[in-house]
């Protein structure tokens, strides 16, 4: 089975938009400061365009993503 990484393309799996993994690593805090390329991949960074054509970037928990 393919795992999400650097480049791949997930959805929420409650549903989205079509989003691009663009880091990993662990969420520190209660900022939105995101440690990439580490071993821990507990939060995913994400990019997606919104419905306006404006580009969005949030972090989410891997276990709430499946690759599109």
């Amino acid at each position: 089975m393919e795992q999400i990484s650097i480049g791949s393309v997930v959805k929420l799996k409650s549903g989205s938009p079509l989003m691009t993994v663009t880091g990993y690593g662990t969420k520190y805090g209660a900022g939105s400061i995101l440690k990439t390329l580490v071993e821990d991949k507990e939060q995913v960074k994400c990019q997606w365009f919104d419905a306006t054509g404006t580009l969005q970037e949030d972090t989410f928990p891997v276990a709430s993503l499946q690759l599109a």
